[in-house]
């Protein structure tokens, strides 16, 4: 039996997570691989969750 080797993505934009998740529903992805991928793209996920949009900042609200 011949093994396949798909490597993690490595996400650090939300472009790079977008792409990941269609790779992860287009493929046929199974075992530590499907794992690794879902657990990359959870994570990768909550990080962009966290991140403060520059917009919604306060001016000056750093100074207090």
């Amino acid at each position: 039996m011949q093994h396949r080797t798909i490597a993690t993505p490595v996400i650090k934009t939300p472009q790079d997570l977008d792409h990941a998740v269609q790779h992860y529903v287009t493929s046929d992805l199974q075992g530590m691989a499907l794992f690794n991928h879902w657990q990359a793209i959870r994570d990768a996920s909550l990080e962009v969750m966290n991140l403060e949009p520059e917009g919604d900042r306060i001016p000056g609200e750093d100074s207090y």
